[in-house]
């Protein structure tokens, strides 16, 4: 089973990788984050928060997508197309086959989000001009562009000299250049000077992304689950749908819920318990605070996040054991 699982996780993998839309969203992602401090800075208040919240939400967003796609893709339409049918005639079994699927899903949708976090990150610390005469952070741009333009480069290069994919190359060099680009950033002041104390980047913003990223897992495993019936219309409505109840269910039902051994009480814990809480995972009060998230918080809406995947990958080998795919 180990071999089996391993092999069917790597190919769905590589199989989102190469998917046209994953590298639309995540270059469409990619511009949104460049071209957040122009979108922030009309603001009466402190750009640099609005611009954290617009970039951790752009974040969630393109997971929510991310996820959807990937799972439409390589569940529905090979079920659709008989290749699951091929796959699972070879002695693998259902659930290895759904648990492939799951963590090569959300083994691509993490490797986007990573890189997405790296591009969050530097435009957190060039920030938004307070005034138009105020000079640009000529580091983050510099390495910034730099990480880009060899990443598309080289993926064009090997496009057409090697027929490389250039979606997915342009990816995994992305995470390799931007991470190179982090790791010059953390010894560099924006005066070109090597000051580690004082290069600007705003690593306290790594709890929220954590948070964002453990939302974004939630989501792909209630994308697996709708796609094991449904295609990607479907699949897209019903997330897009779980997610705008997810961010408001604790907001409404909440306290009804915490209100005692009364039938309302009873009754609103239904929902509560049917719709993932994504509120737990978006804390823009705490990054207009300039508050510290709890590591012990994290670690809650984790072990929330965890049995709710649990609970929805279940349910998927359940539906997917019942389904006709001969």
């Amino acid at each position: 089973m180990g071999r089996n699982l391993l092999a069917i996780i790597t190919n769905t993998f590589t199989e989102t990788l190469r998917q046209p839309i994953y590298g639309v969203v995540v270059a469409a992602t990619i511009l949104l984050l460049v071209l957040s401090p122009s979108l922030s800075m009309f603001t009466m208040d402190d750009d640099d928060m609005l611009l954290q919240d617009v970039g951790l939400s752009t974040l969630l967003l393109a997971g929510l997508l991310l996820g959807v796609f990937a799972c439409a893709t390589v569940v529905t339409e090979e079920i659709e197309n008989k290749t699951a049918l091929t796959v699972i005639s070879k002695t693998v079994g259902r659930s290895t086959f759904v648990l492939g699927k799951f963590f090569g899903v959300v083994g691509a949708v993490l490797l986007a989000e990573y890189l997405l976090s790296l591009v969050y990150l530097i435009v957190c610390r060039h920030g938004v001009l307070q005034m138009a005469g105020e000079p640009r952070d000529m580091v983050t741009v510099t390495l910034g562009s730099l990480a880009g333009a060899l990443a598309f480069g080289i993926a064009l290069a090997g496009n057409y000299f090697y027929r490389w994919r250039f979606g997915s190359t342009a990816i995994l060099l992305g995470t390799l250049t931007f991470s190179a680009a982090i790791g010059v950033m953390c010894l560099l002041d924006p005066q070109w000077q090597f000051n580690p104390a004082g290069n600007n980047l705003q690593w306290e913003l790594w709890r929220p992304m954590v948070l964002m990223v453990i939302g974004v897992l939630i989501l792909t495993a209630v994308a697996l689950l709708v796609a094991m019936r449904f295609g990607m219309i479907v699949t897209l409505i019903v997330c897009a749908g779980v997610f705008v109840l997810g961010v408001m269910v604790e907001y409404w039902l909440g306290p009804v819920a915490r209100q005692g051994q009364t039938w309302w009480a009873y009754l609103a814990w239904v929902p509560l318990t049917l719709v993932p809480s994504l509120s737990f995972c978006i804390v823009t009060n705490a990054v207009y605070q300039g508050a510290t998230v709890p590591l012990n918080y994290i670690g809650q809406v984790g072990l929330y996040a965890l049995a709710y995947v649990s609970a929805c990958v279940l349910f998927a080998i359940g539906l997917f054991r019942e389904r006709e795919i001969g």
